[in-house]
Formats: C-alpha cells, sequence, structure tokens
C-alpha cells in the first residue's frame, strides 16, 4: 500500500482533509443527538473517563459507562450453540498462525481490521478474504470513539474503510468500536455510514492480550473461559431467548494465538459450533459492497458453514432509528447476560481499569517478540 495515500498510522486523521469535508458533507447531522465529546483518562485521553453513576446522562446509552446496548448492537448469537468467534486489532504477523489453526479445522473467523495496520499487513489482509474469513472494522487508530468529534469519528472509520476496499474490493458492513466505546451519537453517525455495530457478550471477553502485558496470566484466562462456559445459559439473545456468545480475542502475538487455539477445544467439547459473526447472525450480505463468491472459490474458510437460512434468525440491518429519544434500560432481559445493569457496570469498569492501552503499543509489543 502506498502509505502516502493514507493518514499517518495509529493517529487520529486529520479532519482539515478535502476527502474527509467531503465523507462528513455526507452525514445528515440532524439526525445526530447533540451529546457531548467524552474526556479521557489522564495518560490515555482516547480512552473513556467515565463519571460518577449520577452524571451519566441516561439517553445516550453510553456502553463504557451504563452498560447499555440498543436493539440494533449485536452483542449475542440468536441460537444457542452457535459462538461468535472475532479477533480484533489485525492483521499482525501472528494472525498467519491463527488462520492456519483455523483453517485446519474447518473453522471461518471475524477479523475486526485497524486500518493503521493494513499498511503494514495488506497481503495477510488479503489472505484472510481469500480463506474465506469475514472481515469487519476496528477504526483507523483504536481511539475510543466517544472520545472524538463527530468529524473525527467520520474520518476514523471512512480511511480505515478505504484502506481495506482498496486492499481486498471489499466495502465492510460491521464495526467494532474500540473498547466498546459507543453511545447513540456514535451509533448514529456509524448508521449513517451503513455500519452495524458490535459489541460482544459480557463475561466473554478472553483479556488475551493482558498476557503479552505481563498482567495476567495464561491459567487464570483459561479459567474464566470455562466460568463462562459454566454460565452459558445466563446468554440472552436480542429477542430475550437462549443465546450464544460473542467473543473477544486479538490476533495480534504468538501468546494471544496460543490462548485462542486452546479456547477453541475447550468450547467445542462443551458444544459450541464457532464461526464468523455473519454465519452466527445468519448475514447472507455482510458487506456494503463486494460479493463473497469469490471467496468461496477458492475454497478457504467460508465453505466449511453453511449460510442456509436458520429458523427464527433475523439479519441485523441499518435501517432508520431513533437514537435522539432512546434512554439507558438494565441489561437484564436483553442482549447479552441476564444480570442487572449495575452487575453490568462492574464488570465492565473492572477491565476498563486495565484496557487503557493504545494499539500502537500492543502492536510494538507484538513486533517485539516476533523479533526474539
Amino acid at each position: 500500500m502506498n502509505g502516502d495515500l493514507y493518514p499517518p498510522k495509529d493517529t487520529i486523521p486529520d479532519v482539515s482533509h478535502p476527502q474527509v469535508k467531503q465523507w462528513v458533507s455526507e452525514i445528515d447531522w440532524s439526525k445526530v443527538p447533540q451529546i457531548p465529546v467524552a474526556g479521557g483518562l489522564p495518560d490515555s485521553p482516547h480512552f473513556p473517563n467515565c463519571p460518577p453513576d449520577d452524571e451519566v446522562d441516561k439517553r445516550s446509552c453510553w456502553w463504557s459507562c451504563d452498560g447499555c446496548v440498543q436493539p440494533s448492537d449485536v452483542v449475542t448469537c440468536p441460537n444457542q450453540s452457535d459462538w461468535g468467534l472475532t479477533y480484533d486489532d489485525g492483521p499482525s504477523v501472528a494472525s498467519r498462525e491463527m488462520m492456519k489453526y483455523l483453517n485446519s479445522n474447518k473453522i471461518s473467523a471475524t477479523f475486526f481490521i485497524v486500518g493503521s495496520r493494513v499498511l503494514e499487513y495488506p497481503d495477510i489482509l488479503r489472505e484472510q478474504v481469500a480463506q474465506g474469513h469475514h472481515i469487519a472494522m476496528h477504526t483507523w487508530s483504536h481511539a475510543g470513539l466517544t472520545t472524538l468529534t463527530n468529524e473525527q469519528i467520520v474520518a476514523e472509520v471512512r480511511w480505515s474503510e478505504k484502506i481495506i476496499r482498496d486492499a481486498t474490493g471489499l466495502t465492510v458492513k460491521y464495526i467494532r468500536p474500540p473498547y466498546g466505546d459507543v453511545d447513540n451519537r456514535v451509533r448514529e453517525i456509524l448508521r449513517q455510514m451503513g455500519y452495524v455495530t458490535v459489541i460482544w457478550t459480557l463475561g466473554w471477553d478472553t483479556n488475551d492480550w493482558r498476557v503479552a502485558m505481563n498482567q495476567i496470566q495464561p491459567d487464570e484466562i483459561m479459567q474464566t473461559f470455562e466460568n463462562a462456559l459454566d454460565n452459558r445459559e445466563l446468554i440472552r439473545s436480542s429477542t430475550g431467548g437462549p443465546g450464544g456468545p460473542v467473543t473477544l480475542e486479538h490476533d495480534l502475538t504468538d501468546g494471544t494465538i496460543y490462548l485462542s487455539k486452546q479456547i477453541i477445544p475447550m468450547g467445542m467439547n462443551r458444544g459450541l459450533r464457532p464461526m464468523s459473526l455473519d454465519r452466527c447472525l445468519n448475514d447472507a450480505s455482510p458487506y456494503q459492497k463486494g460479493s463473497l463468491t469469490d471467496q468461496k472459490a477458492n475454497g478457504g474458510a467460508g465453505n466449511h458453514t453453511s449460510l442456509a437460512t436458520k429458523p427464527g434468525i433475523t439479519t441485523p440491518g441499518n435501517g432508520a432509528a431513533d437514537y435522539n429519544g432512546s434512554t439507558a434500560q438494565d441489561t437484564k432481559n436483553e442482549q447479552g447476560l441476564s444480570m442487572s445493569k449495575s452487575e453490568a457496570k462492574a464488570m465492565i469498569h473492572n477491565g476498563a481499569q486495565t484496557m487503557g492501552y493504545t494499539v500502537m503499543g500492543l502492536a510494538m509489543v507484538a513486533s517485539l517478540m516476533m523479533a526474539l
């Protein structure tokens, strides 16, 4: 990829760029809720800093600070036995080992791509597509989106969209906001750009990246995953019935790949069927533009799971939504775990205390490990 055609790696793109101005002009700003830009942590300005509980605006439906999800958010799989297998922050050199394992076991996965990493590893991204995996977006610089201005959000998404399309010919449809940081302002901007917001099932974040940061031992992650498996009956789909998990992992280092290789058979032995997010959602059109025909013809992982319609499962869309009038809902009986909002919020906050990292920093750790 010609780096001169894109913003600098791991930085929030310049909103004064003519291309960004054009993208910004395409948004109907009258439909975007007037929610203030969130503040960040002192040592990590683009990781959201949650205010006290009584200062959180319930109308904003701010997942990071209130555990709030909207019906349009993807948090679980509709089928109790389906497992949405997802990886964030790549592509990286380590991605190839993960892809090799998945392909040997006839498993497809969803890779949430950071635009800056495509500048470094476009060939690996193309290999993921050729092998039939599902590609989605994780923004350009991995900044918390609620900490960005409206124009910065557009720039982060559109530049990532462009470099992925330039490398693969596909315009992605699903986006996971970094740290799951989303509120109704962010949701509406993403919706107008054609995106479906994806978070993950509470309790099913593996925290695998913490091993690379020497913050946790692999055995602790395995035990946490075992505990999640023991409590699968708590998962609720968007319709309120039993649902399947959407996990959060990373294809960044040998360590995170090793953990995934251990976790996948653990889940399969308990009756879960790992698959890409589009398959767990039964979405036969998983991209805004582009076709899966070429992927299937290549005989990759995309051939291993049928896209046949599953009874009772609906595909998420990006139609009109009223984010201006929404209020925060208790997560009980909604998508995710059947727990109270306070319990959900505590879980999010506990993770947030150790999540104030940048993709650039973790990518540097990955590069150093690969060099050893």
